[in-house]
């Protein structure tokens, strides 16, 4: 299951036009990964380009592992999209949010 999210964030982000060079030449300034093994999971990371990904797993009573999280980029345009979400037994629910930058 979190691998499908993931999945879904990598094509989000490579997906958008690539067209500001600061996205082609960011860097990450922080990342943190820890996997416990038995479902309990926790990822994030931010680029200085402002875009940040951060996810928490626990184990679902169906097996899988129950996700929230959220992820935020620039829009180009001043303003920022933030997506929050949980994925769970009962599917991918997700919550957006437009901001200004």
């Amino acid at each position: 299951m979190k691998l499908i999210v993931f999945a879904c964030l990598l094509a989000v982000a490579l997906a958008r036009p690539q067209t500001d060079e600061r996205f082609r030449s960011s860097q990450t300034v922080t990342s943190e990964n820890i996997n416990e093994g038995n479902g309990v999971f926790r990822y994030g990371f931010e680029t200085d380009a402002g875009i940040a990904v951060n996810a928490e797993g626990t184990p679902g009573i169906e097996g899988q592992s129950n996700i929230a999280g959220s992820y935020r980029f620039d829009l180009g345009n001043g303003q920022i999209m933030e997506v929050t979400y949980v994925a769970d037994e009962n599917g991918y629910r997700p919550q957006t949010r437009l901001t200004s930058a």
